[in-house]
């Protein structure tokens, strides 16, 4: 399973890991990922894989 780096508590959190939050917009689909540890936001983990 993939880890992404949390920038602000510094972990390599795991993908299945991450709280995943979905909404609907007009042009389709928003996910939002948040770290379980620090309860940090992050909207583009493909840059943050480790």
């Amino acid at each position: 399973m993939p880890k992404v780096l949390c920038t602000e508590c510094g972990r390599d959190v795991g993908m299945h890991e991450l709280e995943a939050k979905t909404t609907t917009q007009r042009s389709g689909f928003n996910t939002r990922y948040r770290c379980p540890y620090c309860r940090t936001d992050m909207e583009d983990v493909a840059s943050r894989f480790v």
